[in-house]
């Protein structure tokens, strides 16, 4: 077979998604063992354990069995990945065949299942991690398990153990034995995109599952796979670009039936077509001879892609939504693989400089990989015609840097000695990158003088040259502005520390021309050392600097983060953050600048939606489940606490700010599709849906009943927003109690509000038909 190279600079990327019909997904008809079957019968009598449970404890239970249904979806991911190493280890194709055949049935069944996920984006990506919580857990086996918005880690399996109890005791056990299978292998990545159900879509995962299986056992002198009788079932071993054999290479040859000359030949001619761009002004932006083959419409045309690719570092370094690589950073990935034989290594060094991660690392884990892209600046160093590479790398870092934590700078020691070891105030680094070290210097020097700006609310505080210094650079102004920018913030608050709204209103103006940087320091940094008697009128001031920023959603990101830091715990300031999330996420309308809560007609008003933002948000809840399903929790335990104590005991909340949290929460959770807003919203309607419930008999219940029927309506017309006609028979549940809600309350208010209940089901059972 021979192809067309005739390669221009254009080329079109490769749709990696499946077109799969997404349907409504049945649990009960999904079962994967003996113990999945029996956790589905738990959660189909998980309605019979909820009579006398109290009003914190109904709410758990009902958003557990929620977590439990999201949780088959995880045990199907856990799965794939047990049957996928299977074929790196336990099977021989040659010597069991019906174990093979077993093996790739059950693979095959359970594709089939996880195909029916919604949104799940066509491919599973296994990836390397190495940074999990539990410290039992080698480094070289932390994996996580992508699909779609759906994320399964170590971390998150024991939760689901904890919540099974003994059918998923063997979880963790066997997702370990298979990392250890990947890492043996020295598989620092393996996506799986999903085949379609047709016959010959699953022939082709098949026999790539079974070239996979060879290749991984091919002893070093070996230049064939022999798959079965005939040349065509004689697949060669490819070597890519740098002379080793190369597994999606090899791959592409046994999908496409092609001969060893051939793919040499089209190896070759990528691999000089690659130079003869990168020698160019233009640039080239594949990281790899496999990945241009795919991204070069006239060689794609004519062959067909594996269903299964192993190490390509394109699935390391591709960020949420990103479509192609810029020809800077597919440079970074080709100098990286050519520095770095072990894929392990190779993960590492790709996380130092495009990690996601770095807001919840530690000193020790910073030093690492401050190690690790030191060295390779050092390798582009050496290399000509490489300062984009260089400046690609310090932007990388430079963007990665300004969201650590400034205790993480604290703890880190460092100097340019090569003798430097581990001491006992904290890490301390060996000798770093030029670059690299003013970088680390003056993040710890901004973390002092972010120290020294909190403590003008308790008094004088001398400003050095330094201090100006960092400032300028941090918030992009000249010494001036950073001076005066001081000087506003200090104006802001009295001798006693009393926060003084009227500056802040005066000095508004200039804030908002570093809009980005001042909101992000008042937020994160200001607002909890405000006095507790100036916390409302801090919080109100930020909202009016937030309607003033040319781009409000800017702050989105920041009120998000800042809302799920501790999912255990209720910040005063966590009932702004959503309100100000739910404006940012329509088209900021400044008028509304000096609400006090978020208008419930906003949820009729979708038309609005930011999408860019909205899509942000989805990614980051369903990414973030277990924290967000925590975090409600928490809510209304403290809720249910207020109604009983009038207060909570920890922060001393009231009724009113928790009533009003919890709106907040079910407002935000209704504007966008997602997992976790249809579980929190179906989970608040069993809950407020029901008369008998205990929130409604607590000592201050009777008080703020109105309110808690006000929750009932926003969680129902939540759930029209972005429920599906499954939820139809729970609204219609709410509505044949329509007669008890009037009676827990003797006055004609009350009873008119509980009147209304039919109409608020009534219209949503409307939208949801409309919307379905």
């Amino acid at each position: 077979m021979e192809f067309n190279l005739e390669l221009n600079g254009t080329h079109r990327n490769r749709n990696l998604s499946i077109a799969t019909q997404v349907l409504a997904m049945d649990e009960k008809e999904i079962f994967l063992d003996d113990a999945a079957e029996q956790l589905f019968a738990q959660i189909e009598g998980i309605e019979e354990t909820k009579k006398g449970l109290t009003a914190a404890e109904m709410m758990a239970e009902s958003l557990a069995a929620e977590q439990k249904q999201q949780d088959v979806w995880r045990i199907l991911l856990c799965e794939i990945v047990h049957h996928v190493a299977g074929y790196f280890q336990r099977i021989d194709p040659d010597a069991r065949k019906a174990e093979e055949r077993q093996t790739f049935d059950q693979l095959s069944e359970t594709l089939c299942k996880l195909s029916q996920f919604p949104q799940h984006g066509g491919r599973v990506l296994i990836r390397y991690r190495g940074v999990s919580q539990n410290n039992d857990i080698p480094e070289r086996l932390d994996y996580e398990i992508l699909f779609g918005n759906m994320l399964v880690d170590l971390d998150l399996v024991p939760l689901m153990i904890k919540r099974h109890g003994h059918l998923l005791s063997h979880l963790l056990s066997q997702l370990l034995d298979d990392f250890s299978i990947f890492s043996e292998r020295g598989i620092n990545n393996l996506c799986l995109h999903l085949p379609t159900e047709a016959t010959e879509a699953m022939d082709r995962l098949r026999r790539s599952l079974l070239i996979l299986c060879r290749l991984y056992r091919a002893h070093a002198s070996q230049r064939d796979i022999v798959l079965g009788p005939g040349k065509e079932n004689v697949v060669p071993m490819v070597v890519d670009e740098k002379g080793a054999v190369n597994s999606n290479l090899t791959l592409v040859a046994g999908v496409n039936r092609l001969s060893g000359k051939t793919m040499r030949n089209l190896v070759s001619k990528v691999d000089a077509w690659i130079q003869k761009k990168e020698a160019s002004e233009e640039g080239c932006q594949f990281t790899s001879v496999y990945n241009a083959i795919f991204g070069l419409p006239k060689i794609s045309a004519q062959i067909s892609p594996p269903p299964i690719e192993i190490n390509n570092m394109d699935w390391l370094m591709r960020e949420r939504s990103e479509k192609e690589f810029t020809r800077e950073k597919a440079k970074v990935a080709r100098i990286i693989a050519s520095l770095e034989n072990s894929p392990e290594k190779v993960a590492k060094v790709i996380k130092s400089v495009y990690g996601d991660d770095y807001q919840k690392i530690n000193s020790r884990l910073l030093e690492e990989r401050l190690g690790l892209s030191s060295h390779l600046l050092e390798a582009i160093d050496n290399k000509p015609k490489s300062e984009d590479a260089r400046k690609e790398v310090l932007t990388n870092l430079q963007k990665r840097l300004d969201t650590v934590r400034d205790d993480v700078f604290d703890n880190l020691y460092f100097s340019r000695s090569e003798n430097d070891k581990v001491g006992s105030r904290g890490v301390i680094m060996g000798a770093v990158h030029r670059q690299l070290y003013k970088m680390v210097s003056f993040f710890k020097g901004r973390s002092v003088t972010r120290k020294k700006m909190t403590s003008m609310v308790k008094g004088a505080i001398q400003f050095e040259e330094r201090d100006y210094e960092i400032l300028s650079r941090d918030f992009r102004i000249n010494m001036d502005e950073a001076r005066q920018l001081v000087a506003d913030l200090n104006a802001c608050f009295n001798d006693k520390g009393r926060f003084l709204k009227g500056a802040f209103a005066g000095a508004i103006p200039r804030f908002t021309r570093y809009e980005k940087k001042i909101f992000e320091f008042l937020w994160r940094h200001m607002k909890d050392v405000i006095a507790p008697e100036d916390r409302n009128a801090f919080l109100n001031s930020l909202q009016s600097l937030t309607a003033q920023m040319n781009q409000p959603k800017r702050a989105f990101k920041i009120l998000l983060e800042d809302f799920l830091k501790d999912p255990e715990d209720i910040q005063f300031s966590d009932a702004k953050a959503l309100m100000l999330a739910n404006l940012i996420l329509h088209d900021y309308d400044k008028a509304l600048a000096d609400i006090e809560i978020t208008p419930e007609d906003i949820l009729f008003s979708r038309q609005g939606l930011d999408q860019e933002v909205a899509r942000y948000a989805a990614w980051r809840m369903d990414r973030d489940q277990e924290s967000y399903f925590d975090k409600v929790r928490s809510i209304h335990q403290a809720l249910c606490e207020a109604l009983e104590f009038g207060r909570t005991r920890r922060h001393g909340l009231s009724v009113k700010d928790l009533l009003g949290l919890e709106r907040e929460v079910y407002i935000f959770l209704a504007m966008i599709e997602t997992t976790v807003g249809r579980s929190v919203l179906r989970s608040a309607i069993n809950e407020y849906g029901s008369p008998e419930s205990d929130i409604y008999f607590l000592k201050e219940s009777d008080r703020y009943m109105s309110h808690l029927l006000q929750n009932l309506r926003i969680s129902i017309r939540g759930l029209a927003n972005i429920g599906s006609i499954e939820s139809i028979p729970a609204l219609e549940a709410v509505k044949t109690r329509e007669e008890v809600f009037q009676r827990l309350k003797k006055d004609k208010a009350h009873r008119d509000q509980s009147r209304l209940i039919s109409e608020w089901v009534d219209e949503a059972v409307k939208i949801i038909k409309f919307r379905s």
